[in-house]
């Protein structure tokens, strides 16, 4: 008598795979082998075992380790140029994880600073499956770091070009799925053909062609329609109800009835159905995308904003966009101004403050032939340095976006689309079945094809795509004139705006053909190259305007330089203690003036001072205009009120113009707007960082230089200030757009759901309309969007 041996499967505790026999046991758990074993035993040890409780063994395994595999990044070159920011306290990487895939991996990564107490924070980019993670280099180092993700199952795929564009390559499996429902559904259609024609065939071979059928059906049931299955199961997991559950229970469901059919010799079932809907189901996705991608905008327009350098060539000084800069460029950053690429000191030495990359607000002192990283602002003199990275605008952008400039409280309403998805599916499944229902009383023969068209057809997709598309179709168009958002939420920010504030000074004002004229004692020319050489240190309009006036090509060195905002610079030369600014700041009484006043003192000696005549933009009326009916204005100026008259024949009656603002007067202006109504802060982003940050919306004016400040919302190019009008005109028609995408998506799904509760429609067409609906509504958000900027003469 023969005894038959049966053995049970094992699985891995950590990473679900089958231990073969031969488990390995560890505090009553079983695992594959000694690397899952280690890695559960690093996880309970700093008691990360809720790691497990994401998603069933969501671990990577890990079958060896090998010792000193990263050894090399004991080497501070190599370190240096991987790393996108280092200093003594703080380092900054970016990492390439391959393997994250689900959410627990989210959340253990996240939290690996409680492995290593040298690693502050982490964060990840799901979507592009990056690591960033912020260390303390005198705490820990990044081989301990790396090796620690290695032992966590996460090895990072290191390269010396990580940081260069991410590879847009091919998605081979949507191919692959494609293909091989397309072959399934050709297959099962010619093995059904008899059934179509209504031929009755009397043949042993038919109950062969059903099965022959059955099994061509289970490539597409269990690989081409997978990830519907795991989208519904990871909703439901996360109790959520998304909109591929309907479309996972009408695959489930077709393959369920035809499966009885086939099993009880009732009928051919739906097979060819089946097949045909996954098809044309991934068939939809892919055009989908395929139409997303073309429309596109440019999704890194922030990667343009207007931000452009002093590039030394053979002595002369030229201001150059960043993304022109190469390696071994020679550039000169002044005063306040942001650094945009890796470079080496060449000056003396510099004060920077790396606020924007840290958080610290404490400038650092380093020393010629020091490296200097991208995102530094330079505090003092001028200083020249040697670009040694081209510029990487997507890490400008994050600075842009950093922490420390992000509101503390929100002020974005939830959005309409977040209300509506979470009651939509439930409606969707809820009409589904009180039509299988009635169709089941009125024609048993129609309720699978009634219930699968309804849970195919009702599709929020269009819904959910009318906001993004509209609006980043908006941002796309204000962005091509030179008007950059940090992301589409500030359109809807200016929806609510009621009350704009301009700044005067590089703001309504511009520095071109401005008059400038000399009160006081003559000037030598040395002195004026002293006046020269100190105001070329700042970046403020009014000092280059006198670099402008002057237009000396003499290189003196400035060192002790001070500018206080708002009230003037100061420096050494050659000995020689200079100052130019407002009367206060210089020491002397206000002098009556018909412009700008800039006092000049050298030594202990009041030279005299410089009458700049304001001139303001070309179309400045007319953009008042324009904006005056829905808007009210208010002015803050830093300079004398002697432009009263002058500004007020722009400005409607009743007009506020407030002069001699320092910066904090002018944050507390706004503060005290802002209780009232929600205002718009129009800046030339130096004296004015407060106040912009301060407003619902904040604008820095920019003049092709590099002075933009994380404190704003937008950045402007000058020359397009006039244009404001247009652009908010726009801004405010792209809701409109919106609320017609959200009737379109609401007339669909009305009649296609009708259609499908009538039985009017297949399973196999609303797979087809489905994806038409998203593209139309894209292409109206989108097109809509256009043909609006066009009537505004926005092209």
């Amino acid at each position: 008598m023969s005894s038959l041996s049966i053995k049970e499967k094992t699985t891995c505790y950590h990473c679900g795979e089958d231990c073969k026999g031969q488990p390995i046991w560890h505090e009553q758990r079983s695992f594959c082998c000694f690397g899952c074993q280690t890695v559960f035993e690093l996880l309970n040890e700093k008691d990360l075992c809720d790691y497990y409780s994401f998603e069933s063994s969501p671990g990577n395994r890990l079958s060896h380790f090998i010792k000193d595999k990263y050894l090399f990044l004991d080497e501070d070159e190599i370190v240096s140029l991987l790393l996108d920011f280092q200093s003594e306290q703080l380092s900054k990487i970016t990492f390439s994880i391959p393997s994250i895939h689900c959410s627990s991996c989210i959340w253990l990564l996240e939290n690996i600073h409680r492995f290593d107490d040298g690693i502050i924070s982490s964060r990840i980019n799901f979507s592009n499956k990056k690591l960033l993670v912020d260390f303390n280099p005198s705490k820990t180092s990044l081989r301990k770091i790396v090796e620690l993700l290695y032992q966590l199952s996460y090895e990072p795929d290191i390269s010396l070009d990580q940081r260069s564009t991410p590879n847009k390559s091919t998605d081979k499996t949507t191919f692959l799925k494609i293909g091989i429902a397309g072959f399934c559904f050709g297959n099962i259609m010619l093995l059904a053909f008899p059934d179509y024609l209504g031929i009755e065939v009397d043949s042993e071979f038919v109950a062969y062609f059903t099965y022959i059928s059955l099994a061509l059906s289970l490539p597409v049931l269990l690989y081409c329609s997978s990830e519907f299955f795991l989208s519904a199961v990871g909703g439901l997991r996360k109790r959520l109800l998304n909109i591929d559950l309907p479309i996972a229970i009408g695959i489930l469901a077709l393959f369920t009835r035809s499966l009885y059919e086939i099993l009880s010799r009732t009928g051919p079932g739906y097979l060819d159905s089946l097949a045909a809907l996954v098809f044309f189901l991934l068939i939809g996705r892919w055009v989908q995308n395929k139409t997303y991608e073309g429309l596109t905008f440019d999704r890194n327009f922030k990667s343009y904003f207007p931000l452009a350098v002093q590039r030394i060539t053979k002595g002369i000084k030229k201001n150059t966009l960043v993304t022109n800069l190469e390696v071994n460029d020679q550039i000169e950053i002044r005063n306040e101004e942001i650094i945009p690429c890796d470079s080496i000191l060449m000056s003396k030495e510099a004060l920077i403050d790396y606020s924007f990359v840290t958080g610290e607000s404490i400038p650092n002192r380093i020393q010629e032939g020091s490296k200097i990283f991208a995102g530094g602002k330079i505090k003092g003199p001028a200083t020249r340095m040697t670009v040694i990275k081209q510029v990487s605008q997507s890490y400008l952008t994050q600075l842009w976006n950093h922490a420390s400039f992000e509101e503390s409280t929100t002020t974005n309403a939830p959005s309409l689309i977040d209300k509506i998805s979470q009651y939509f599916t439930p409606i969707v499944l809820f009409i589904a079945v009180a039509a299988g229902g009635y169709w089941w009383v009125a024609d048993e023969s129609k309720v699978l094809f009634v219930v699968s068209s309804v849970l195919i057809v009702a599709c929020p997709c269009a819904l959910a795509l009318a906001t993004p598309f509209a609006l980043g179709a908006t941002m796309n168009v204000l962005g091509s004139h030179k008007m950059y958002l940090k992301g589409s939420h500030v359109i809807e920010k200016i929806w609510r705006i009621k009350k704009i504030v301009f700044d005067k000074t590089g703001t309504i004002t511009t520095g071109a053909n401005q008059k400038v004229e000399w009160h006081g004692s003559e000037l030598s020319n040395l002195e004026r190259e002293y006046i020269h050489a100190l105001a070329s240190q700042s970046v403020h309009p009014l000092s280059q305007q006198l670099v402008t006036h002057i237009n000396s090509n003499t290189q003196l060195k400035v060192s002790k330089f001070v500018e206080e905002k708002g009230k003037g610079v100061e420096g050494e030369i050659e000995g020689n203690q200079i100052k130019i600014g407002s009367a206060s700041f210089v020491g002397i009484a206000q002098t009556q003036s018909e412009g700008s006043f800039i006092a000049v003192k050298i030594n202990d000696e009041v030279k005299g001072y410089f009458e700049i005549k304001s001139q303001f933009r070309k179309g400045l009326k007319k953009m008042i205009d324009g904006l005056s009916e829905p808007f009210g204005f208010a002015i803050l100026s830093g300079d004398n009120d002697l432009e009263k008259e002058n500004l007020s024949k722009f400005f409607p009656q009743n007009t506020p113009l407030l002069f001699n603002q320092s910066p904090q007067d002018k944050l507390a202006a706004i503060q005290k707007y802002e209780k009232h109504e929600r205002t718009m802060m129009i800046g030339d982003g130096l004296n004015d960082a407060g106040a912009l940050k301060t407003s619902y919306v904040g604008v820095s004016v920019a003049e092709n230089m590099s002075r933009f400040t994380p404190a704003s919302e937008i950045i402007l190019y000058g020359d397009q200030l006039t244009n404001l009008p247009k652009f908010i005109s726009l801004a405010n028609k792209s809701r409109e757009v919106i609320l017609i995408g959200f009737i379109v998506s609401f007339i669909y799904n009305i009649l296609g759901l009708s259609l499908a509760v009538a039985g009017l429609i297949t399973p196999v067409i609303a797979a087809i309309l489905m994806p038409l609906s998203s593209i139309s509504v894209v292409l109206l958000s989108t097109l809509g969007v256009k043909f609006i900027s066009r009537t505004l003469s926005l092209k």
